[in-house]
């Protein structure tokens, strides 16, 4: 028997990589084809851009209450930091600012900044600080960011419940959503969309105390977190009555709710109470409750053929991405995907087209229940490369007419 002597470097190896290095690696293509497409899409939103410039150059087309002044769209800058963004950007370069009460140089009630939950501003506030960055640009590096973060997340859980090159296709079909554009603008969209994503993930891989952690952070960038805290706490308890996890689950369950219970708490307090908040947002900014009135009547006229919302475009086309949503999670229930994903898309649902907010917000506020678009992501990983290109290539062209269109074209709400 012939005896081999072993030595040390034999026997040594390359160093392994981090686990997290490994994931980050593993998306690099999602991320990268993510970024591509929305390259497309805002190339083509500013040659509309262009056109409606030269068409009209002085044209008053929204109301910023954060100046209260008229504005217009000139460029794809203006629209990116348009409506809610006008108001993010000042809180980054500002702050809340003084007392309930008092009036800001624009004559704007202080307490409507209030109004805006914090998390997007606290991330870009301290950007500000830095040479040669503006609030406007502060803001726009954390959606870059968080965009990337969504991507990256978006993929973890296309690949969880298929593949790899499902993962790749979720990313890409969020990049060409018609209303992608506020993923790249200074709205919050992209910051949430990745708090979800990672928190969907926790859940379906049991990080209990992760999920929690995450969900509880999203209940301060934006009030339909509720969607996300709600399917987050179904899955916690579940969890904690099947005894997994340990005490995690039960930690995770006191998490999740605390971001938007803290904030609500705050501006109430702030307000002299929390009811002062909720009028507020009625009187002042138009967004309430209705039990889906508002969303109900103009499905109806447009369907019906009335003559105020059939024929204006932008109706249309928001009823059409309403449909197109519920053909899309109606395909997603029926195909069994992961009950987390299903739940949440339909809270998503009910809190966007159950609130009192003009029709063509729709595509945006659907923009994160991201999990719909398993859907057509599957069919794409399927397809053939050649396919896919053509295919996303014209989406993305579509997307980014849809992003210029809106504004600039139809001047509706963003």
């Amino acid at each position: 028997m012939t005896i081999t002597n072993v030595t040390t470097a034999d026997t040594a190896t390359e160093p392994v990589p981090s686990r997290w290095r490994v994931a980050l690696r593993d998306a690099i293509p999602a991320i990268g084809i993510y970024l591509f497409l929305r390259l497309i899409s805002l190339q083509v939103m500013s040659v509309l851009a262009a056109y409606a410039h030269a068409q009209d150059p002085g044209k008053q087309v929204y109301p910023d209450g954060s100046t209260n002044q008229w504005r217009g769209y000139t460029s794809v800058l203006d629209a990116l930091v348009s409506w809610d963004a006008r108001w993010y950007v000042m809180i980054a370069g500002d702050g809340i600012g003084g007392p309930v009460g008092a009036i800001d140089p624009n004559g704007v009630p202080y307490e409507h900044r209030l109004m805006f939950f914090p998390l997007y501003s606290w991330l870009a506030r301290p950007l500000t600080f830095l040479p040669f960055i503006s609030p406007v640009v502060a803001c726009l590096i954390v959606s870059a960011i968080s965009a990337v973060a969504a991507a990256w997340g978006l993929y973890l859980v296309g690949r969880h419940v298929h593949d790899h090159r499902v993962g790749i296709m979720l990313a890409a079909a969020w990049a060409v959503a018609p209303a992608a554009m506020t993923q790249n603008g200074a709205f919050t969209e992209s910051l949430f969309t990745a708090l979800a994503a990672w928190t969907l993930y926790a859940l379906l891989t049991e990080r209990w105390l992760l999920a929690g952690l995450l969900a509880g952070v999203s209940g301060l960038s934006r009030p339909t977190a509720a969607a996300l805290i709600g399917t987050a706490g179904l899955a916690l308890l579940i969890a904690a009555v099947r005894r997994k996890g340990g005490w995690r689950p039960y930690a995770g369950m006191l998490l999740a709710p605390a971001g938007l219970l803290a904030y609500v708490g705050y501006a109430g307090y702030r307000l002299g109470g929390v009811d002062k908040y909720f009028e507020i947002h009625n009187n002042t900014f138009g967004a309430w409750w209705d039990y889906g009135s508002s969303t109900s009547k103009v499905i109806w006229n447009v369907m019906l053929g009335n003559v105020e919302d059939a024929t204006k475009p932008i109706r249309l086309l928001s009823v059409l991405i309403f449909f197109g949503f519920l053909m899309l999670l109606t395909l997603l229930i029926a195909n069994r995907a992961p009950w987390q994903l299903t739940v949440y898309a339909v809270a998503t649902l009910v809190l966007a087209a159950g609130s009192h907010a003009h029709i063509s917000m729709m595509g945006r506020h659907l923009l994160p229940a991201f999990t719909v678009l398993l859907v057509p992501a599957v069919a794409l990983a399927r397809a053939a490369n050649r396919n896919v290109v053509i295919v996303l290539g014209f989406l993305a062209v579509t997307s980014g007419w849809y992003a210029g269109w809106l504004p600039f074209i139809s001047g509706q709400a963003i």
